[in-house]
């Protein structure tokens, strides 16, 4: 990496030598008059020698802003950045008093040095850009929440703890849980635990979600999705949800007097699934529904339910 800095000879000895051997310390090569002219050695060259450079510096201070030299120099930079001939093109300003920035450099992004004698963190910058380093931070994984597809009409946070509850459920038969455990759940999702509340309270209004209120505890505990819950929660987050509903419709239309728990267990679900599918169907009026401790029994399936249930094996 090779810089070329155009200067005004009175900022040499106050600023420019000085910047120019920290630029050769951080590896990159400068061409800086003094040490690449010799007597005898014609002005003329320096405009070669700006072409074959990589960066050009030009320092602008309360010097140079007068200096026909320095404009010209900058004058050929410029062409030779539009001829993409060097890389880069780097006002370094010295922030001085009454100092006017010319308008050619108002359009570029500057290096402001407002005190010559201590500019250590304009010129780690500097360095930084010019070797193409970043300040900008590396890029992090998408959040895990934005993964989630929310369940129509519900908020992105409702439909996580559904989601999460469902999931649970699902994993172990059946179970509810305490407010700590889904907050365990969520911890992925960067959900507050305020957020977590305010949404086991509005699912729960809207007869998905169940809870207990525990005396002495200020959140929900025995927390479980409804057999309504547990049917949203299957048609968005089951992959074979449809499958699943076609075996157990099957299954009813097939029974003939009636069916109980145990005509389900080929059915590819846990038994909540199946149970929430068959509360939905008998809510709707399609057969006559009776539980018992340790399962339930369908019977009377009537003449609206056949119909109905014929259209989910279209």
């Amino acid at each position: 990496m090779k810089a070329f800095i155009s200067y005004d000879s009175r900022d040499r000895n106050r600023f420019v030598e000085e910047f120019a051997e920290k630029l050769m310390s951080k590896g990159i090569d400068v061409w800086y008059d003094k040490w690449e002219l010799e007597y005898g050695d014609s002005l003329v060259r320096i405009f070669d020698e700006i072409v074959k450079c990589d960066i050009f510096i030009s320092i602008i201070s309360k010097y140079s802003v007068n200096s026909n030299w320095v404009k010209e120099e900058s004058d050929s930079a410029f062409i030779s950045k539009i001829e993409n001939k060097i890389s880069k093109f780097i006002p370094v300003i010295l922030m001085e008093e009454n100092l006017e920035i010319p308008n050619q450099f108002n359009h570029m992004v500057q290096c402001r040095i407002y005190d010559t004698e201590n500019y250590d963190s304009e010129f780690k910058t500097l360095v930084g850009n010019i070797w193409g380093i970043s300040s900008k931070p590396s890029l992090g994984s998408k959040p895990k929440y934005v993964e989630i597809n929310p369940i129509s009409g519900y908020e992105v946070f409702d439909s996580i703890v559904i989601k999460v509850i469902g999931d649970y459920m699902v994993e172990n038969g059946r179970g509810s849980l305490d407010f700590n455990q889904v907050t365990e759940l969520t911890e992925d999702y960067e959900i507050s635990d305020e957020d977590i509340q305010d949404s086991i309270e509005f699912l729960e209004s809207k007869g998905l979600i169940e809870y207990a209120n525990v005396l002495g505890d200020i959140h929900p505990q025995m927390i479980k999705l409804t057999h309504y819950g547990v049917v949203i929660y299957c048609e968005n987050y089951v992959e074979n949800i449809s499958d699943v509903i076609k075996d157990i419709v099957s299954i009813i239309l097939n029974m003939g007097r009636q069916a109980t728990e145990k005509d389900f267990d080929e059915v590819p679900a846990q038994g909540i699934v199946v149970e929430a599918i068959v509360e939905l169907f008998y809510n709707r009026g399609y057969f006559k529904l009776k539980k018992h401790m340790n399962g339930f029994i369908i019977f009377m399936l009537n003449g609206n339910g056949k119909r109905q249930l014929n259209k989910y094996l279209d």
